[in-house]
């Protein structure tokens, strides 16, 4: 076995985050996030990749709250911001790895 994935496996194991793109997709479900949204959140979170996009789906205040509350407790270290663009609709979300 490579030197790497045997380094790697114990952070896995300790984790506090769900090892697989579908358990991050699903906790981000819960808290109200869109499919879409989730599963490019749950990328930037497994593949430790910041990323951006544009969505026309709606997000409120409270959904950015539990989604960074959901951050915190996951430890899932990236920050997320939703930007509005009130005269197109649409959102920009930009999440960046720590």
């Amino acid at each position: 076995m490579c030197a790497a994935i045997i380094a790697f496996k114990p952070f896995l194991r300790n984790s506090l985050m769900p090892e697989t793109l579908n358990g991050v997709v699903e906790q981000l479900k819960q808290i109200g996030i869109t499919e879409h949204d989730a599963l490019v959140i749950a990328d930037c979170v497994i593949t430790r990749k910041s990323c951006s996009w544009v969505n026309i789906d709606p997000v409120d205040e409270a959904m950015i709250r539990d989604l960074k509350d959901l951050v915190d407790k996951e430890n899932y270290k990236i920050d997320v911001k939703v930007q509005p663009i009130p005269t197109r609709s649409k959102f920009i979300w930009e999440v960046k790895v720590l």
